[in-house]
């Protein structure tokens, strides 16, 4: 007779696994493009207009994406 207490097992999804890799590899790369076009243009105020209106609609649109995430309830 055992005395060990039978264990669940926890299965790694590699799905997720994968897409989490490819969202923080996104952001790194996002960044990282973000300080080099603030190293070429020498300073925020001279950043173009454009490109201005593109790194706000930008923010907007990852906070959209943060905002529903927490608002839809998980599936399971």
């Amino acid at each position: 007779m055992s005395h060990s207490r039978p264990t669940r097992s926890v299965g790694i999804d590699p799905l997720k696994i994968a897409l989490g890799v490819f969202v923080v590899l996104g952001l790194v790369l996002t960044a990282v493009a973000g300080y080099a076009l603030l190293n070429s243009f020498g300073a925020l105020s001279a950043l173009p207009p454009e490109l201005a209106m593109t790194v706000v609609f930008g923010a907007a649109l990852l906070l959209t994406g943060v905002a529903a995430r927490r608002a839809v309830p998980k599936r399971h």
